[in-house]
């Protein structure tokens, strides 16, 4: 029998909390209590009596849930809080006030109008004003104190109405930060209408919930949200006991002082509140509130004290916005960025235009014709010469056509001599020698001026080229920061509840960027425990997900320490690089290197400087050091290329120049981009067949022509390589070593073929740096 019992016993408790559920999901039910909720709320709010006696709260509320359709219970609320009132007659003036505001919603119902936000508030205010207006004084009673009291109830009523609705309002976002300032309004007012009720005069319990509420502001948002709130909550309770402002001062001091040290833990944040409240409190010892203020000091910072932490994380992830700006003004920001960064672009990109006119106007200044030349002489030598009105007045034809006859003989040869003038020229000069010496000296400082001239443009030249490139770049973040990702809210939920089981986590944050691939940020106390789980956490959330991730990372930003998490990219890349210097050199000139970026990018990089040593050493990893940099940034290769080519050209005069490999491979598509300034040609194995890629463009350094290097597209799959290697070990003249060991590769990984590369280089050609980069494309496992 006891055995039956037993077994009934789990049936009918499943019975039972079956018919609960029903009861609960039924629309009715739903109905009663939220009606239940509204009228309660009214009602408590009548009570609310500031400024000598006004009761604009219980108006406003009514009036905000009139504007949504709630009119029948919101008045039966103020009515129930009209007939508790002490005073009667003002009770019935406000129930009257909101039979205005009934009317006013119930003629309007239909128009837009209602719906601004400004309506009801509005019309709550002039319905106060209107009834209200009857308990001012006449005469000379009605002075300017008396109406200031007036109107800030009325402007009271407004916004109080205001800030109702935004709270009764569904919340626009997830992350709307309004909504918990509007409910944490809303609960300051209702504890404001129960403030008058006290234990034996000495403890307020309305009070000591709206201290607690303060530090738990403090103590969740820090000291300036906890600033705010002590100020707010402590400015309604002065309002309720109409005498200074010594709640105000309590919270505002206790709220700021313990939020500077939220991060020593509950205990010394406790211990700092109750010391700077009782040093407010302090200002009103000559008060019957002090005694009271005391009491209610104690005991929440106690509670406070005494709450358990899980409390605290729970209302921190209900109350607080998933973070301090929400998704429109990120998106606000996100544009606001990207067409900051494209009107820089566009100032670069005029600049660029300003300059190359500026190298137009310098060419064609230079453009000289050798007239400059013979006037500077003749001015030198002839302006003082007995024959100078002869020669160049009377036979001015014949001076000019001798000169002329001068020119292409002294061109050619650089300098012009005696014989290159006409014998009638010769016979009639008395200065010839000093007028050839002159010629020969303005043609030198002419040759010197246009030397001169053509390198201010080809440095005006490089100069507008990195504007170019400057402004390509511009272009590019400008568009990437302008693409929108997409939030994920069911991953998040997934997410949560997974990771609960490692730790406690506040926050999470799933979104796909702009190419789909997800990411995962988790904010909490308990990231430390996924961070030592590691490989661990990211499998088992991958198989929860359908998405493989890469393993959890430690990262900063404005809102505090997280972890994040990636799409793990289908492929991989291994690489191997092997390197040997020229004999007798300690410092090879060859720079390779291998990374991988944010956006799960493998990037490729070999850079030989001219010749050996360490000044060809310091040209490669200059261009390889810039052009890493610029794409961990995201910047395309050719792009890259145009701003870093022009700095390095300047840097060496034109005198040293530096060839670059490289190559970039995207993990999640398999697209590929090879680019060759006078590079060895690179080795591909797609499909199991070899094939050789060779550049045709100028070294780095070498060319002044903005588009002149070309990238060549690739499509690399599992098992595909690919060969970067330097001069040293192939100059693409003799390489059919180099084929025949890569055909008789046997299965050796990428860093054994890289150094069995280098070492079978040795002696075969050129005794140059030996540099060589292998790299595998694997296919990764979920």
């Amino acid at each position: 029998m006891d055995k039956q019992k037993t077994r009934r016993a789990p049936q009918l408790l499943g019975r039972a909390a079956s018919a609960v559920v029903r009861l609960w999901n039924e629309e009715h039910l739903h109905r009663l209590l939220t009606g239940t909720r509204r009228f309660v709320l009214c009602a408590l709010l009548m009570r609310a009596n500031v400024l000598g006696g006004y009761a604009p709260f219980g108006l406003a509320m009514a009036s905000a849930m009139m504007a949504q359709g709630a009119g029948l219970s919101a008045l039966g609320g103020v009515v129930c809080g009209a007939m508790l009132m002490e005073d009667g007659l003002l009770g019935g003036v406000y129930v009257a006030a909101a039979l205005i505001v009934l009317c006013v919603m119930s003629i309007c119902t239909g128009l837009d109008v209602v719906r601004r936000p400004w309506f009801a508030p509005a019309a709550a205010a002039a319905a106060g004003t209107v009834c209200t207006f009857v308990f001012l004084p006449f005469g000379e009673e009605l002075r300017a104190p008396v109406v200031m009291t007036f109107l800030a109830v009325q402007g009271m009523t407004f916004g109080a109405c205001r800030v109702y609705g935004a709270a009764l309002a569904p919340p626009r976002e997830d992350s709307d930060w309004r909504r918990p300032v509007t409910l944490l309004a809303v609960t300051a007012t209702v504890l404001l209408s129960v403030s008058d009720l006290s234990l034996f005069g000495l403890f307020a319990p309305a009070r000591a919930a709206s201290l607690l509420l303060v530090l738990g502001t403090a103590y969740l948002g820090g000291p300036a949200a906890g600033a705010a709130a002590g100020v707010a909550f402590g400015a309604v309770m002065d309002l309720g006991v109409g005498e200074g402002a010594l709640f105000t001062c309590c919270y505002g001091l206790s709220a700021t002082a313990a939020g500077l040290f939220r991060e020593g833990g509950r205990g010394k944040f406790a211990l700092c509140a109750f010391a700077s409240g009782l040093c407010a409190a302090m200002l009103g010892t000559g008060s019957d509130l002090f005694i009271p203020m005391l009491s209610e000091l104690t005991a929440a910072v106690l509670l406070f004290a005494s709450l358990p932490e899980a409390v605290w994380n729970a209302l921190r992830r209900t109350l607080l916005p998933e973070s301090l700006i929400g998704t429109k003004t990120r998106l606000r920001l996100r544009r606001a960025a990207g067409q900051c960064a494209t009107e820089a672009a566009q100032a670069f990109y005029e600049l660029y235009l300003a300059m190359l006119n500026g190298a137009a106007e310098g060419r064609a200044a230079g453009d000289e014709n050798l007239k400059v030349v013979f006037d500077r002489a003749s001015d030198r030598v002839c302006r003082n010469c007995v024959l100078c009105a002869q020669c160049w007045q009377k036979d001015y034809v014949s001076t000019l056509a001798a000169l002329n006859d001068v020119t292409q003989p002294m061109l050619a040869r650089g300098r012009a001599e005696m014989q290159d003038f006409p014998y009638h020229f010769t016979a009639r000069c008395v200065h010839l020698p000093e007028l050839i010496r002159a010629i020969n000296s303005a043609l030198f400082a002419l040759r010197e001026r246009q030397s001169m001239r053509r390198q201010q443009e080809e440095n005006r030249s490089l100069l507008a080229r990195q504007y170019a490139g400057i402004t390509d770049i511009l272009r590019q973040l400008g568009a990437e920061v302008t693409q929108d990702v997409t939030a994920q809210p069911m991953m998040e939920k997934q997410v949560r509840r997974y990771a609960a089981a490692f730790g406690w986590i506040d926050r999470v944050c799933a979104v796909r960027d702009a190419q789909g691939r997800l990411i995962i940020e988790l904010y909490g106390d308990g990231t430390p425990d996924i961070l030592r789980q590691g490989e661990g956490f990211a499998a088992g959330l991958s198989a929860l997900l359908g998405v493989g991730l890469t393993e959890p990372k430690a990262a900063q930003n404005e809102f505090g320490d997280y972890i994040e998490l990636h799409e793990r990219a289908p492929f991989r890349a291994v690489v191997g690089i092997g390197r040997q210097q020229r004999s007798g050199v300690s410092v090879s000139g060859d720079t390779g290197c291998w990374f991988l970026t944010d956006a799960g990018v493998a990037c490729l990089l070999l850079a030989d400087g001219m010749g050996s040593g360490a000044a060809a050493a310091q040209d490669s990893r200059m261009l390889a050091g810039s052009m890493e940099r610029f794409l961990r940034a995201g910047i395309s290769l050719t792009d890259a290329l145009g701003a870093v080519s022009p700095a390095l050209r300047l840097r060496s005069d034109g005198t040293r120049f530096v060839t670059l490999d490289a190559l970039t491979l995207d993990l999640f598509t398999g697209q590929a981009e090879s680019l060759k300034c006078g590079a060895a040609p690179s080795y591909v194995r797609t499909g199991g067949r070899w094939s050789v890629l060779a550049g045709k463009s100028l070294p780095v350094g070498l060319s002044d022509e903005k588009n002149q290097y070309q990238s060549v597209p690739l499509r690399l799959g599992h098992g595909d390589l690919f060969i970067l290697v330097s001069d040293g070990v192939s100059d693409g003249l003799d390489d059919n070593w180099v084929l025949e060991l890569l055909r008789e590769h046997g299965g050796e990984g990428p860093k054994e073929l890289a150094a069995r590369l280098v070492t079978e280089a040795k002696g075969r050609g050129s005794d140059d740096d030996r540099t060589a980069i292998v790299m595998r494309v694997e296919k990764t496992q979920l």
